[in-house]
């Protein structure tokens, strides 16, 4: 996939976690922003839609710090709202499931992060920097 379609990706599933955490919060209400864990778990999914949005635009911000680590901190970061899912239900089943692979996304993340795709996506998306 090339860069640009990427970038447009990105920008879409961050519009899409932003409608999501505010959707959350308008279902909820305010009694939903009592709860500790949902709390986090709400305003990690709007940083990662933000921070996903970020990596679709160009911008300073983008000038300063690659598209792709952007994308990246988005990934971690929807990764542990994920993890934050079952946390207080009766299912640990569920619970691990949802630790697993906000785990997985996290990885993914830190690979964007700290080795620029080298193992997510097969070769460095900075390769052309270098």
């Amino acid at each position: 996939m090339n860069e640009r379609h990427n970038r447009r990706l990105s920008g879409v599933i961050g519009a899409f976690l932003l409608l999501v955490s505010g959707g959350g919060i308008v279902l909820l209400g305010t009694d939903g922003l009592e709860t500790p864990v949902f709390l986090v778990q709400v305003a990690l999914l709007g940083l990662a839609g933000v921070f996903d949005i970020v990596a679709a635009t160009d911008m300073g911000l983008t000038d300063r710090w690659a598209w792709y680590r952007w994308s990246g901190a988005g990934n971690v970061l929807l990764g542990l709202s994920l993890s934050f899912g079952f946390v207080g239900s009766d299912s640990l089943f569920f619970l691990l499931l949802a630790a697993v692979g906000g785990i997985s996304l996290a990885a993914m993340g830190i690979d964007m992060l700290a080795f620029h795709g080298k193992y997510t996506r097969g070769e460095r998306l900075d390769r052309s920097a270098s």
